[in-house]
């Protein structure tokens, strides 16, 4: 299938990796539809429509799904990249913060592709790539909810690409290793600080912040995500 014949809803769309890979799919000749919390905020992205869509809600998620299935009558890929970062250590996170971390990051990728899996599987087609991280390989301290949340979606991804296979679907995931986005300097942190923690806080905060000064554009990614959509059996 024409590139342009296909339909592409990516989460995320308003920044850093999510822009980047909208940006080249739509460069390429897809339809590409995008999603943030707030697009009438967001600078446009060429090429782009961007929908609105909080993926912690069952109603948002089903709204846009519903929204891009009704005006072109299908749903070829969908890129799950949105999310945020808890910043705090273990200990001083409170069972609402860690909970909210995985709404968004676990959880508001699984609504997403519970709505997307009924329109691919009566076409009998579909790929889904989720965006993990480095994060969801080898843990990273004082984000360790984050990292839980992502060796979460690591195990869900790796089930979900046998059970749809059958049906032409092909799942893959996508590890980043540090890149220059604002994903760090856009984090959450933790209300109750314990102060005992502060020094090595504040030692991984900053080699974070080294390792994305000096990290690659999102772009590498973005490319990342073109190759596995035109590969004819992607990897995991």
């Amino acid at each position: 299938m024409k590139p342009e014949e296909r339909v592409a809803l990516v989460t995320g769309a308003s920044s850093g990796i999510g822009r980047a890979v909208a940006l080249l799919l739509a460069q390429r000749g897809f339809t590409v539809y995008g999603t943030s919390r707030n697009p009438s905020s967001c600078e446009k992205v060429p090429g782009v429509e961007l929908l609105p869509l909080d993926v912690r809600s069952d109603e948002s998620v089903n709204a846009c799904v519903s929204a891009v299935s009704k005006r072109t009558g299908r749903l070829d890929i969908l890129v799950n990249n949105a999310g945020h970062v808890l910043d705090g250590a273990i200990e001083e996170t409170a069972l609402a913060e860690a909970k909210a971390q995985f709404e968004t990051s676990f959880f508001g990728t699984f609504r997403m592709i519970k709505a997307v899996l009924p329109i691919m599987r009566r076409k009998e087609s579909g790929r889904i790539i989720n965006i993990s991280s480095l994060a969801g390989l080898t843990a990273i301290p004082f984000v360790g909810f984050y990292t839980a949340s992502k060796f979460a979606l690591e195990g869900y991804t790796e089930a979900l690409r046998h059970e749809v296979k059958p049906f032409n679907i092909l799942v893959s995931i996508i590890e980043p290793g540090f890149i220059k986005t604002n994903l760090i300097n856009n984090r959450q942190n933790t209300a109750d600080r314990i102060s005992d923690y502060d020094p090595w806080r504040q030692r991984a905060l900053e080699a974070v912040l080294q390792h994305e000064k000096e990290a690659p554009e999102p772009t590498l990614v973005a490319k990342c995500v073109t190759r596995v959509i035109e590969s004819k059996s992607p990897r995991l």
